[in-house]
This record gives structure tokens, sequence and C-alpha cells, in this order.
């Protein structure tokens, strides 16, 4: 059995590799031997530790190792992997994914399955993370109405310019939100959220 050869085939160059993701891999195998496993490779320079828990293969370059980004383990590690999607940003992060903010927050705050406290400062490489835990359970099928509902929660309605209701206009109609796929989440958020959609200038869109 050669590990960086199946491990190589399932996964990229600078791709996190979660600890998890390798049990899954050897699901008959004993954590300590997976343990060895990896010990072998990253000691063979075939395998890089990020962080506890988390290794990827590096590309070479002529500096030398590449090194993997933080946000590749964020997005990873609490946001979504090929198969599923489990969070989502939240705070500051989210108004500049959307264009409502120039800020550009030093620490990125996301929305997880994978946290289970109202909120927490961590570090991943040196990125801090601010994490939090979902209303609800974040879905592939929920997840934009929940971002969506976030996003309402943290704004002014009132004070957007044309564009910026536009581009919310734009996200509604290209994600399928509609005030019937709110109304099963508005009662996790807080009573604010749904009294500025119905009384603000998104309400015609999502009543189409």
């Amino acid at each position: 059995m050669n590990i960086f050869n199946e491990l190589s085939e399932k996964f990229n160059t600078d791709e996190p590799i979660l600890i998890e993701d390798i049990e899954k891999m050897y699901p008959q195998r004993s954590r300590p031997w997976i343990d060895k496993a990896i010990k072998t490779l990253v000691d063979g320079k075939q395998l890089k530790r990020f962080s506890t828990g988390v290794y990827y293969i590096p590309r070479k370059t002529i500096l030398g190792d590449s090194v993997l980004n933080p946000r590749k383990v964020i997005t990873k590690k609490y946001i979504q992997n090929s198969q599923d999607i489990y969070g989502y940003l939240g705070g500051t992060s989210l108004l500049n994914s959307f264009g409502l903010t120039t800020q550009v927050p030093n620490v990125i705050t996301v929305i997880s399955n994978n946290e289970s406290t109202r909120g927490r400062k961590v570090e991943v490489g040196n990125q801090s993370v601010y994490l939090c835990k979902p209303p609800t359970k974040i879905t592939k099928s929920n997840f934009k109405t929940l971002q969506f509902c976030e996003l309402i929660r943290l704004i002014d309605l009132d004070k957007l310019d044309s564009i910026k209701i536009k581009n919310l206009e734009n996200y509604i109609k290209e994600n399928n939100i509609s005030l019937l796929s709110i109304s099963k989440y508005c009662s996790v958020f807080p009573d604010s959220v749904s009294k500025k959609i119905l009384g603000g200038p998104l309400i015609e869109k999502l009543a189409q």
C-alpha cells in the first residue's frame, strides 16, 4: 500500500487534508497506525503539516515548498468541501463579500455547523477567525437563505444606494430566494430581520 500515491490521487497539491479525511480513507486502520504513516510522509517531506490535524501535499517551486493559504483551511474546516456545505461568512466578512463595505476585516467571521459555541476566536495559521454556531443546521439547500437573513440582520436597508439594492435583488433572483424560503427560517433570527424585509425595498423582488 502506497499511502502517498493514494493521497495524491485524491487531493491536489496545496489542498488541505484533514486528519478526518485520512481516517475516512482507511476505516479499518487504527489511529496510531494512521499517525505513524503520516509522520513517515512528513519526515520524508512528501507531506507537510500546516497545523494540528491539517496537512497538505506541497508544490515544489524554485524557492522551495509552497505554503498553504490559511483561507483554504478555513473553508475546508468550517465552510465547505467538495460534497457538503456547512458554513458561511458572517459579520464584516459577509458585508465585504457583498460589496457593502470597503473595510477588509482582520478577523474573518464564520458561522459553521462545526462550531458549538456562541462565539470564539481561533487562529488558523496567521489568520484570526471568529467562529459562531449557526441559528439552525446549515445545508446545501438552505445556506443561501440563511446567509441572506444574516446579511439583512447586519445592514440598514434604508441607507443603501440604488446600486447596492440592485445587487441584492440580483442575488435574490440568482439564488431563488423568496418570502416562502425566508419564512422557514425567520423565527431563528431576531424579529428585526423580518421587519426589515417586510418594510424594506426588497419585498417586491422577494414576493415575485
